[in-house]
C-alpha cells in the first residue's frame, strides 16, 4: 500500500469523524434549545413535598408542669428532601353561638400546605462525543454556558405562600401571647399553668381536645355532700402576661371578660367571673358576673361585663367560679380562649340570661306576684351564695312577673341584681337610710314598661328621707311602681312596704304605730285608685286577735274601715287578700309565714302562727288564681326566717 493511499485513508477517517462530531453538537444543541422552549413556568424537576402534613406548634405539657419543645435538627440530623415551616396554630375555632363580627388580637392559623416556588431550569452541559479508538484526541473547544451550574442532589427548599397572622417564631421559641385575646394552646407552652392560684374544691390541669387543641380544665375536687361547696380558683392574669414578655397588661380600657368554654357532668351551669386585685378578695368587697352555661353539649362563648368595675387599672387577676356548688367530685369547666374586649368587640359575644315571655290571652293580663322577706344577714349564719342560690332556684321555679322584698341591704341588693333576677328584669326602690335597708320591687323590665315609680316615708313628712314617727324602731318607707304591661297595654301599681315591728301583735305602741304608717299608704294610693292594685309586704301583724277577731289593720286595708284623709274627709282602700280569696291556697294548719311557727306536720289551726306577710289585690278588676308558700333549706341552712309567698292572678281588660 502506497504512502498516499495510507495518507488519503487517515484524511478520510479524519473527515468523517469530524463530521459525526459536528452532527453530535447540533444535536445536543436542539435538544437544550426544545427543552428551555419546551418547559412551561412552574414545571419542576424537584420532588413534590405539598403533601406532607404541615409541621403543628403543639408542645406536650409534662406532669412535672415543665413544656417539652421539639428544637431544631442537630449538625447530625437527617436533612429533608424539603423543610418545613410550622404553621402557628391556636387550636379549632368552634362557631360560637353568635357569629364574633370581629376581635382584633391574636390570628388563628392553621397548618397549610407549602407552596412551591418555580424554579428555573438550569442548562446541562453535554459532554462531548468520544472519538473511536485510536483517533488522536483532540478536544474541540466548547464555549461556556451563560446559565448557572444547576444544583447536584439535594433539591431546594420550596417558599411557603404568606399567610396572614403574626410571624412564626424560631423553631424551639416559645409562642408569643396577645394579652388581649389568647388561647390555652398556645399559652400552656408559656407554663400559664402555674398562675393559677388559691384553688379551692377545684384541681388545675392541661388537657387535650380534637377540635381546640390545649385545654385547661378545671375540675371540682374534695367538694362536700352538703351543696354548699364552691369550687373556684385565681388566675393571676397580668403576672402571666409580663412573664410571657407583655408589660402593662390591663383589662381597664377592654372591661369585657369572654372565657370560651364547655362544661362536662356539671350540676349547677352558673360560672361566674370576679375582677380582682389579690387572692384575698372576695364578693363582698368585688364584684362578681354571673352567666349562664346551658345544658346543650359544646363550646361556648361566655361573656362577663365589668364596665362599672372599680378600680379597674388596679386589677390584676380574676377569680373563676365555674359551679355555685359542687354536686359532686369529677364535675369540669373547660377554658380553650380567654379574650379581653370592648363594648363594640363584646357585642357578637353577649349570653343574655332571660326568661321567656308568656303569651297573653284577650280576656286579660296574667300575672305572677311573689313577696318575700329574705332577711338581712343579721341572725342568719347562711353565707350569701347559699342563700342566693337558694333564692335563684325560686326564681327559676316561679317566673314571677312582679316580686316585693323587705329587709334588703346593700349586700343582699349585689346578689339580687348580679345573681338572683337575671337579664329579664330590673329593680327599683331607695334604701331608708343612707346605705340601710330598702323595700325594693323587682319586674319583668322585658315584659312591662316602667311609666312611675318612687319611695316615700311612712311619716307625717313622707317626702323627708329617714324621717318617722315618734315612738317607731327604725323609719320605714314604701317602694312603688306604676307599669304597663307591654302585650296588652294593661296598666297597673304595685306597693311594697314593711311595717313596724315594735313590741308584740297585742301591743297598743305597735298597733298604733302600723296604723298610723298605713294611713300614709292609702292617702298615697288614691291618686291610683281606679287602676288595679297591689299590696305586697310584711305587715307585722296578724290577721286575727286571739280572741278571732280582725285586727284594725286588717280592716283599713281590706275597706272594712275607712280612715282620714288628713283634711278632715274619709277614704278607703278596698283589696281583698289572696290567701282568703284564691280557690288555690294553703291549708289552715300551715298559715304560717315565720319559719319558727311553721309545722309541715301540723293538723291544727293555731291563730298565733297567722302570716303576717301578705299579697292583697283589687278585687274590682282583679281575679286572685292560687296561694302558696315554700319552706326553703339546704342542709343546716334557712334561706330566712320567712317563707315567700307566691301568688297568680289575671287582670280583666
Amino acid at each position: 500500500m502506497s504512502l498516499f493511499s495510507e495518507n488519503g485513508k487517515a484524511a478520510a477517517r479524519k473527515a468523517k469523524a469530524a463530521g459525526i462530531f459536528a452532527a453530535v453538537l447540533m444535536l445536543a444543541a436542539v435538544l437544550i434549545f426544545a427543552a428551555g422552549c419546551g418547559r412551561r413556568p412552574g414545571d419542576n424537576p424537584v420532588p413534590d413535598n405539598s403533601g406532607a402534613p404541615a409541621a403543628t406548634e403543639k408542645a406536650a405539657v409534662s406532669t412535672d408542669g415543665s413544656n417539652e419543645t421539639a428544637g431544631p435538627a442537630g449538625p447530625g440530623d437527617a436533612t429533608p428532601d424539603a423543610t418545613e415551616v410550622p404553621a402557628e396554630t391556636g387550636g379549632g375555632t368552634a362557631v360560637p353561638d353568635v357569629t364574633p363580627t370581629h376581635v382584633p388580637g391574636e390570628t388563628q392559623t392553621t397548618g397549610q400546605e407549602a407552596t412551591p416556588t418555580p424554579v428555573h431550569e438550569t442548562a446541562q452541559a453535554t459532554e462531548p462525543a468520544t472519538e473511536p479508538a485510536g483517533e488522536p484526541t483532540v478536544e474541540p473547544t466548547l464555549e461556556p454556558s451563560k446559565e448557572p451550574t444547576a444544583e447536584p442532589a439535594t433539591a431546594p427548599t420550596p417558599t411557603p405562600t404568606p399567610t396572614p397572622g403574626p410571624t412564626p417564631e424560631p423553631t424551639g421559641a416559645p409562642p408569643e401571647i396577645d394579652p388581649l385575646r389568647f388561647v390555652i394552646d398556645t399559652a400552656l407552652k408559656r407554663d400559664v399553668l402555674s398562675y393559677f392560684a388559691n384553688a379551692k374544691f377545684t384541681s388545675v390541669s392541661a388537657g387535650d381536645d380534637a377540635s381546640e387543641g390545649g385545654v385547661i380544665v378545671l375540675e371540682t375536687k374534695n367538694a362536700g355532700s352538703g351543696g354548699t361547696s364552691t369550687p373556684s380558683v385565681f388566675f393571676k392574669y397580668k403576672a402571666f402576661c409580663e412573664a410571657a414578655g407583655v408589660k402593662n397588661a390591663s383589662f381597664a380600657e377592654r372591661p369585657f371578660v369572654v372565657l370560651k368554654v364547655r362544661g362536662v357532668n356539671l350540676s349547677n351551669r352558673y360560672v361566674s367571673v370576679m375582677a380582682a386585685g389579690s387572692v384575698n378578695d372576695s364578693e363582698t368587697s368585688r364584684r362578681e358576673v354571673f352567666r349562664p352555661l346551658d345544658a346543650a353539649d359544646g363550646w361556648r362563648y361566655l361573656c362577663f361585663d365589668f364596665t362599672d368595675v372599680a378600680n379597674a387599672d388596679l386589677l390584676s387577676m380574676f377569680r373563676i367560679t365555674f359551679e355555685q356548688f359542687a354536686g359532686g367530685n369529677g364535675e369540669k369547666l373547660e377554658i380553650a380562649e380567654m379574650l379581653f374586649l370592648t363594648a363594640e368587640e363584646a357585642a357578637a359575644y353577649r349570653t343574655e340570661d332571660v326568661y321567656a315571655v308568656q303569651e297573653q290571652t284577650a280576656e286579660g293580663l296574667d300575672l305572677r306576684i311573689l313577696q318575700f322577706n329574705i332577711q338581712t344577714e343579721n341572725g342568719n349564719s347562711a353565707p350569701f351564695r347559699v342563700r342566693a342560690d337558694m333564692y335563684r332556684e325560686l326564681v327559676d321555679r316561679v317566673m314571677p312577673d312582679v316580686v316585693g322584698m323587705q329587709e334588703v341591704t346593700v349586700n343582699w341588693r349585689r346578689w339580687l341584681d348580679t345573681y338572683v333576677f337575671n337579664d329579664s328584669y330590673a329593680g327599683v326602690g331607695e334604701p331608708r337610710t343612707a346605705g340601710g335597708e330598702a323595700n325594693p320591687i323587682y319586674y319583668r323590665k322585658d315584659k312591662f314598661e316602667l311609666l312611675e315609680y318612687g319611695t316615700f316615708w311612712l311619716s307625717d313628712t313622707p317626702d323627708v328621707a329617714g324621717s318617722s314617727f315618734e315612738n317607731a324602731n327604725y323609719p320605714r318607707i314604701c317602694t312603688w311602681v306604676l307599669l304597663k304591661d307591654r302585650a296588652t297595654g294593661v296598666s297597673f301599681v304595685h306597693f311594697n312596704t314593711h311595717l313596724d315591728h315594735n313590741g308584740n301583735n297585742s301591743s297598743s305602741d305597735g298597733n298604733t304605730i302600723r296604723k298610723e304608717q298605713m294611713k300614709v299608704i292609702i292617702r298615697f294610693s288614691q291618686r291610683f285608685k281606679e287602676l288595679p292594685m297591689f299590696l305586697t309586704g310584711d305587715l307585722n301583724n296578724r290577721r286575727t286577735t286571739s280572741e278571732g277577731k280582725l285586727y284594725a289593720l286588717y280592716k283599713m286595708i281590706t275597706g272594712v274601715s275607712t280612715v282620714d284623709d288628713g283634711n278632715g274627709g274619709k277614704i278607703k282602700m278596698t283589696l281583698g287578700d289572696a290567701r282568703i280569696d284564691s280557690p288555690v291556697t294553703v291549708d289552715k294548719n300551715h298559715l304560717a309565714t315565720m319559719t319558727k311557727y311553721y309545722d309541715e306536720s301540723s293538723s291544727a289551726y293555731n291563730p298565733q302562727k297567722e302570716p303576717i306577710d301578705y299579697v292583697f289585690y283589687n278585687t274590682l278588676n282583679t281575679v286572685a288564681h292560687s296561694y302558696e308558700t315554700f319552706l326553703i333549706s339546704r342542709g343546716a341552712y334557712e334561706i330566712s326566717d320567712h317563707l315567700p309567698v307566691f301568688t297568680t292572678f289575671t287582670i280583666n281588660k
